[in-house]
């Protein structure tokens, strides 16, 4: 998205969704679109991890589905309420500011999007979803030249992320342990 390349006072059409003017259609168009990646990703995932994990016809017949739909609404959440979130926003501040087409309208999105998954793959998801978020800062920073490029820096950048993640990850479990 070149948002930053343009004047700030365009509309959510010119700078978002520019293959139909109405929010609602180009919301439903990121659905339908992110919904048919989603399945075909998360239902080939699935399929063939429990083919490998040798799972029992009971699974096929009453856990996989399920399992599918769920992580396949994760995607598809995470794909379109961006759109959502980008439209509502303009709307709400009546124009855009620096921060609302990307980190404005990613957070709410990505957010909602974790809470649709399994409780036991949220933490993982949110470091990734973090990590994948400073990764593209830093490519947009060296990008407009913001910043000096460093020989494989989104590995060091991965691995610096990753530490940080973790110490509050075990610094947040620790602190639980001492409540209960």
């Amino acid at each position: 998205m070149a948002a930053l390349s343009k004047s700030i006072p365009h509309s959510c059409y010119e700078i978002g969704h520019t293959w139909h003017p109405r929010c609602g259609r180009a919301f439903a168009d990121i659905t339908q679109g992110a919904l048919l990646e989603s399945l075909r990703i998360y239902g080939t995932l699935y399929l063939i991890a429990a083919i490998l994990r040798k799972r029992k016809l009971d699974y096929y017949l009453h856990k996989l589905l399920p399992e599918i739909l769920q992580s396949t609404s994760f995607l598809t959440a995470n794909g379109s309420l961006y759109i959502a979130f980008f439209c509502i926003l303009r709307r709400i501040l009546g124009k855009f500011y620096f921060w609302t087409p990307g980190f404005g309208a990613a957070l709410p999105a990505s957010y909602v999007a974790i809470l649709i998954e399994r409780k036991s793959r949220r933490g993982l998801l949110t470091i990734y979803m973090a990590n994948l978020a400073t990764e593209t800062l830093f490519r947009m920073g060296v990008s407009r030249g913001t910043i000096t490029p460093l020989r494989h820096g989104e590995v060091l950048l991965f691995c610096i992320t990753a530490a940080l993640f973790m110490f509050f990850f075990r610094a947040s479990l620790g602190c639980l342990a001492l409540v209960t």
